[in-house]
């Protein structure tokens, strides 16, 4: 079988994202949290999308925008299905380091014909094909630390807004980022730790990156330093 053979749909029918819509407008609240004890009871639209990706051709879609949303969405996607559908057993994975690196190096989602762990679709998918940092703010592990999850799916036509207005959302919130001008200090998620080569390679270009929306700090002078808030890898669960 080759791989053109395994897209037997035509282009207007693949990566419906209507299942995946539901979900997150019926599950997800206002300030990204998730009923996945109710999301678990009524899980076939979120089945549905989920079925689609294993025979989509992401390739196929017609600009880099439009592909940008898919794997945003695919991420979020196979986050959501796969904790609501492990739910409540599994709720507590990734508070610890052998079961966290499990779930996403070793777990595996058919996607596209393929066999794909969820590092890999973050790292390769999205992060190397796109080289836009303000993913980080976008895709979401469930985790209480991760940026809040939209309750709507992105799309070609929004996703470069949308994306600016996760990014300000995140930085704006106390509990992401917090400036001590006295000390020169500015306190941030570990993101900027773990993907620092996403946003310049540097802790100054960290600061530079921040700077455009910190705008109460001037970042750009020297002796600030950045320093890490403590992951929390509890569930993002609405209970």
């Amino acid at each position: 079988m080759t791989r053109r053979s395994i897209f037997p749909m035509p282009l207007a029918l693949w990566g419906q994202t209507d299942g995946l819509q539901y979900s997150l407008s019926k599950y997800v609240t206002a300030d990204g949290k998730v009923k996945y004890a109710a999301l678990k009871a009524d899980l076939g639209s979120l089945d549905k999308y989920v079925e689609t990706l294993k025979t989509f051709d992401a390739d196929k879609l017609p600009s880099r925008e439009a592909k940008l949303a898919h794997w945003i969405n695919v991420y979020n996607a196979l986050i959501l299905w796969s904790f609501a559908k492990d739910y409540p057993q599994e709720k507590d994975r990734l508070k610890n380091p052998l079961r966290r690196a499990a779930y996403f190096y070793r777990r595996k989602f058919r996607v596209g014909g393929l066999d794909r762990s969820l590092a890999d679709i973050e790292d390769n998918s999205l992060r190397k094909a796109f080289k836009e940092p303000r993913i980080h703010f976008a895709i979401v592990c469930a985790s209480a630390s991760c940026p809040y999850l939209s309750t709507k799916v992105y799309t070609a036509g929004d996703v470069m807004v949308r994306l600016e207005e996760d990014a300000r959302r995140f930085l704006t919130a106390e509990r992401n980022v917090k400036v001590d001008a006295a000390k020169k200090t500015v306190t941030v998620a570990e993101i900027f730790k773990w993907f620092q080569a996403d946003f310049g390679g540097s802790e100054k270009a960290v600061l530079q990156f921040l700077g455009r929306y910190l705008k109460t700090a001037r970042l750009e002078e020297p002796g600030w330093k950045l320093k890490y808030f403590d992951y929390n890898w509890s569930i993002n669960d609405q209970i």
